[in-house]
């Protein structure tokens, strides 16, 4: 790998995460006294730590503007309830701000044209992985019979675009976005089942520490370290269900991603989805263009200002992205233009739209999250 040896180097490295790019903002006198104070130039939290933002309606819901550099942070929830949303608001963040994006689509449901709508520039710095890619690259150099992608080739994706970069044919910071953990099975139970023999649900979580361990607890923070030539960032979307017995939620395949990640949001309810469809009505017909749902702050060990804020709020999503509640008229005025479409002809002016609520499913939330 390719380091900062000389103190130039550190001091363009401190310019360039910070933004801060003359000395008039931070002088080498400031850049040395934090070298010489952190001497493995690990440098004060404060100082170094970017943001990949997000639409403003989620700071405006949680108090915090997205998800940070440098990170493994974890968007969880049910099914619909928002957390691709946040997935494809922090793709196109990363692209617009310099981070090489690398899709990691296990799901094959990502939306190529929903990227599109938000933003993403097809014709920019990506890599889609998909789980044939997954198989072919790494599954059947491993086993040329097998028939499935597993955990392990997903961790082996991750690991040899690592070494991309090291080589300097990736000579980017790195975003790793993962939809999502809980979809791949690993080797073991994808050999069980094609054998109908039994499987065992803790096979999958043992697979998912061994393979993502080191990546979630070293690999990826130690990225945000000033003598590393890159920043590096994951953030996977996650699965969930809700143990009844236990009154706990659970990950699927395991708390690998739980424990190792230091930022998690939780979207929608504990017991159920605990969402709200958002109406645009016509004169002819109703359209669904989004769901209202809720957002939480679960877990935050972020270091400095922001670390431990813990904050829930109410946030819309919509095939642009987010869009905080108080602000829907105006959203609807922006994209008055895709409303006409969807509503055709019969739909002339904003004054024809109006927003209302209807149930989608019951909302509960009995138990407090832990």
């Amino acid at each position: 790998m390719t380091v900062p040896f000389t103190l130039l180097d550190i001091r363009n490295k401190v310019r360039r995460i910070t933004g801060k790019l003359n000395a008039s903002e931070i002088t080498d006198d400031q850049i040395d006294q934090y070298i010489n104070t952190y001497y493995i130039f690990d440098l004060n939290e404060q100082l170094r730590l970017e943001w990949i933002k997000l639409n403003p309606s989620m700071e405006k819901a949680t108090g915090l503007p997205g998800f940070p550099k440098g990170y493994v942070s974890v968007p969880r929830g049910y099914t619909n309830t928002g957390k691709s949303t946040a997935l494809c608001e922090a793709i196109v963040s990363a692209q617009k701000m310099g981070v090489f994006p690398i899709i990691i689509d296990t799901e094959n449901n990502l939306g190529i044209s929903r990227l599109e709508t938000m933003g993403f520039d097809w014709n920019g710095n990506y890599i889609i992985v998909d789980n044939e890619y997954l198989l072919e690259n790494f599954g059947k150099k491993q086993d040329p019979k097998r028939n499935e992608a597993a955990i392990e080739d997903m961790a082996k994706c991750v690991y040899f675009f690592l070494d991309q970069q090291d080589a300097g044919d990736l000579p980017f910071d790195l975003l790793f976005a993962i939809d999502s953990i809980g979809t791949l099975n690993c080797i073991k139970t994808i050999n069980a089942l094609e054998k109908n023999d039994s499987d065992n649900n803790m096979w999958n979580a043992g697979s998912s520490e061994k393979s993502f361990m080191n990546l979630l607890n070293n690999i990826i923070p130690n990225s945000r370290k000033v003598n590393k030539p890159y920043t590096n960032t994951l953030i996977a979307v996650q699965k969930i269900w809700y143990d009844s017995m236990n009154k706990v939620i659970k990950h699927k395949h395991g708390e690998t991603f739980f424990f190792g990640a230091r930022l998690i949001y939780h979207f929608g309810g504990i017991l159920t989805h605990g969402t709200q469809r958002v109406i645009a009505t016509s004169k002819k017909r109703d359209v669904a263009y989004g769901i209202e749902t809720k957002v939480n702050v679960a877990k935050n060990h972020i270091d400095g200002p922001l670390g431990g804020i813990s904050m829930e709020g109410k946030i819309i999503s919509t095939p642009h992205g987010f869009v905080f509640p108080d602000d829907l008229d105006e959203y609807k005025k922006k994209n008055i233009l895709y409303f006409r479409n969807i509503f055709g002809e019969d739909t002339n002016a904003d004054k024809t739209i109006k927003n209302g609520f209807t149930n989608m499913f019951d909302v509960h939330f009995e138990e407090e999250l832990k």
